[in-house]
């Protein structure tokens, strides 16, 4: 029976995660995805006292393979890897797992940022809509028409009141 080894990565969000997983070989169909932890199987059937929220079964991996396992921990997933595997998914393995990891949180992180911007750009034309809407609307009250033109991004507004 191998012991398993537990060693931290620094890896925050399962999205991120699972892609990694899937560029080195392990579709999301082959990753069992757990809300509360699930025990792991060894390479005999038997299941062990060590569990995972993300979970690669033996039948994914080489031939008397244990399971693979990720705990998700407050700080970061904990690889779970047993002494007989980790020759094949120990430390280079995590090393790149970590490297396509930072791929996909950076294109997440950029993704989140113009989804932001975007969200910021749209309240922003919405104030300003607002803004010219109650301009239209002060000035008709007071006599004034509203003459509008564009440059650029810029709105400009010109109150004219003819007087005879």
């Amino acid at each position: 029976m191998s012991a398993y080894i537990r060693m931290m990565t620094p890896m925050m969000e399962k999205e991120c995660l699972l892609l990694a997983l899937s560029d080195l070989g392990f579709p999301s169909s082959r990753i069992e995805d757990h809300g509360t932890p699930t025990a792991l199987v060894g390479y005999g059937g038997d299941e062990r006292t060590q569990t995972a929220h993300l979970v690669i079964r033996r039948q994914y991996l080489q031939q008397s393979s244990n399971d693979l396992g990720f705990l998700a921990t407050p700080t970061g997933y904990q690889a779970i890897v047993s002494d007989y595997d980790k020759s094949r998914y120990g430390e280079s393995w995590l090393a790149q797992l970590g490297d396509r990891y930072s791929v996909h949180s950076a294109a997440r992180a950029a993704r989140l940022a113009e989804e932001e911007r975007r969200k910021l750009e749209e309240q922003r034309r919405k104030l300003v809509e607002s803004q010219r809407v109650a301009i239209y609307e002060k000035a008709k009250k007071l006599g004034y028409q509203v003459k509008e033109s564009r440059e650029g991004e810029s709105l400009r507004l010109v109150l004219i009141k003819r007087t005879y």
